[in-house]
């Protein structure tokens, strides 16, 4: 629990400051000559390296410039690439205005250093590097950035060393990796990029920082093609739920408010911590998945064990659908449970589409409420701590207004009384529970048809009896 408050205090800290985001600039590929093309200046290697047979590598510059040298007792020769400097090891080239590359084809390389890959959208950008033909490896160092173009969009990755393996098809960002997009932050001590998946694998102490939201794993996969999170490793997420109030409805359906009025209507806030075994999500709008309801779109996803949290409210179960733009609604057809610490309420069904910024609950499928005694927990109650039961095939439950509203086939219950109907309000304002449509009150040996029954915390009215069975 105490860490859990400790990042509650972190969290709402980065909220009240403004995370920097490098701002991604456009940039431009020169209009590099195929130095496959161009035979002059041009030299060709091809054997084998220490991890695969006979590999072609060529070296390129404007001016090439062979430098005798004596190595253990003889000549060898350093290769000097000035100007368009150029080296195409397979599908990856360096781009530099100096390369120098020595008997055993390692390289030095000055100046603001481009690697690219002809199968894969991005740009690696440096001021120093090294090349290792033999290894098969280029480092590149000096303020190292990759830049990551994917549906119409790009990406920026900060880091201190960046280091491509180009027989393994990965790059590996050394000692921190800051990933940044217009309009979140991801942010790790190590991360490896994998062509093939286009996914980032972030490791040790991963964390997404976003609007409203921030999300953490022991490690977590980024997929830059879909751009989503993906993690099993104890994720943790605490998003903060910016709630339509009251007056915020009210301001929609007319502007003649007065400037005072407006500066007294606050914004209301809401922190949910959200954990699970499982979580996936999805960080643009963009690559949303499509959902029956045309108005929204699957944000994410979480399976096995989901609980989340907040001040006045705790759902369980073992799939939830986040749906909506950020976090707005969350859906679930599997079993799940809704406690409202607040009101002592218990609701459980099998299916729950939950509105977490106007705080509206919909149960369907067999849905239950269950009101505790004051003062029991529900953890720890037993069947003579419920006060009250209500079973419906719909429940609809207003937590900003405090009212309950159920519809079809309603059943309550309160200790030895029943009563069924068609509609159900519970008001706790009001402590009122009003019972519509043909209700019929059970009670001991008796059964009333009326028109209307209320029930209060110490007592149960009934309007319009319209008969009265009483049985031996």
């Amino acid at each position: 629990m105490k860490s859990i408050i400790l990042l509650l205090l972190i969290f709402n800290f980065c909220l009240g400051h403004k995370i920097p985001v490098l701002e991604l600039q456009s940039y431009e590929l020169l209009e590099f000559n195929s130095i496959k093309d161009n035979k002059e200046n041009l030299l060709k290697k091809q054997f084998d390296t220490k991890k695969r047979k006979n590999v072609i590598t060529y070296y390129y510059g404007d001016e090439l410039i062979r430098k005798k040298t004596k190595r253990n007792g003889g000549d060898h020769y350093t290769i000097i690439l000035q100007g368009n400097a150029q080296i195409q090891h397979e599908d990856t080239t360096v781009f530099a205005p100096y390369i120098e590359i020595d008997p055993e084809d390692n390289g030095i390389i000055k100046g603001r250093i481009i690697v690219t890959s002809k199968k894969q959208d991005y740009i690696l950008n440096a001021q120093q590097g090294t090349y290792s033909r033999q290894e098969e490896l280029i480092k590149i160092y000096g303020n190292p950035y990759m830049k990551l173009n994917s549906k119409n969009s790009s990406i920026l990755v900060a880091t201190e060393e960046i280091e491509r393996k180009i027989p393994e098809k990965t790059i590996i960002f050394k000692n921190y990796v800051k990933i940044f997009s217009k309009d979140w932050s991801l942010l790790a001590d190590e991360s490896t990029f994998y062509d093939d998946k286009n996914e980032f694998i972030l490791k040790k102490n991963p964390v997404l920082i976003g609007k409203n939201i921030y999300f953490t794993a022991i490690e977590m996969i980024y997929n830059a093609k879909d751009k989503k999170i993906i993690t099993n490793q104890e994720p943790l997420m605490i998003t903060t739920i910016v709630l339509q109030t009251k007056e915020k409805q009210d301001e929609k359906q007319t502007s003649q408010k007065t400037k005072k009025e407006k500066e007294e209507n606050k914004e209301e806030k809401e922190n949910m911590i959200i954990t699970a075994d499982w979580i996936e999500y999805i960080l643009d709008e963009s690559s949303n998945t499509k959902h029956s309801n045309p108005e929204l779109t699957q944000k994410g996803m979480l399976k096995g064990n989901v609980l989340m949290t907040s001040l006045t409210k705790t759902l369980k179960g073992e799939e939830f659908l986040i749906l909506g733009k950020e976090v707005s609604y969350i859906e679930s057809n599997k079993k799940v449970t809704v406690e409202d610490k607040k009101e002592n309420f218990f609701l459980q069904s099998q299916y729950m589409l939950y509105n977490l910024k106007n705080r509206k609950l919909l149960l369907k499928q067999n849905p239950e409420l269950i009101i505790y005694k004051k003062n029991s927990s529900v953890e720890t109650t037993s069947n003579d701590q419920i006060k009250e039961i209500l079973r419906a095939e719909m429940i609809e439950r207003d937590f900003a207004n405090e009212i309950t509203i159920a519809k079809g086939n309603v059943y309550f219950k309160r200790e030895k009384e029943e009563a069924i109907a068609e509609y159900a309000k519970i008001d706790e304002k009001q402590e009122k529970i009003e019972l519509l449509g043909n209700p019929i009150l059970k009670r001991e040996k008796s059964e009333i048809h009326c028109k209307k029954i209320e029930v209060y915390k110490d007592r149960i009215e009934i309007f319009g009896e319209l008969l009265t069975k009483i049985y031996d």
